[in-house]
Formats: C-alpha cells, sequence, structure tokens
C-alpha cells in the first residue's frame, strides 16, 4: 500500500517500533483507521483525529 505518514510518526502499540503504514482507511469503525506494523506483522486500529477537530471548510 501507499506510504501515507503524517508528520509524527504512528507507533505500534504491540512493539513501539514506528515502522508502520496506513493499511486502510477505515477500521471497525469509520472514527478508526487500520495500521500495519512492518516489525511485528500485526495490524491495529487508532482513532483518526486523536481529540482534534477535523477541517470541515466551514
Amino acid at each position: 500500500m501507499n506510504d501515507q505518514r503524517s508528520e509524527r510518526a504512528v507507533m505500534c502499540p504491540f512493539c513501539d517500533s514506528e515502522d508502520t503504514e496506513q493499511e486502510s482507511a477505515f477500521g471497525s469503525e469509520i472514527s478508526k483507521t487500520q495500521y500495519y506494523c512492518n516489525d511485528c506483522n500485526t495490524v491495529f486500529e487508532r482513532i483518526k483525529y486523536d481529540g482534534a477537530n477535523p477541517d470541515t471548510g466551514r
């Protein structure tokens, strides 16, 4: 998949690696996104906005 890293690296919650990539824009809920860890070969979910308000253009 495309390497879509943001300014901050997404750390794997299982092995603390930063060698992760976005697997899917949507996870089990619309507010989550899926990432894949290249070090421990695990898929994990993360809340998309981490409390920040998304830019809605308004």
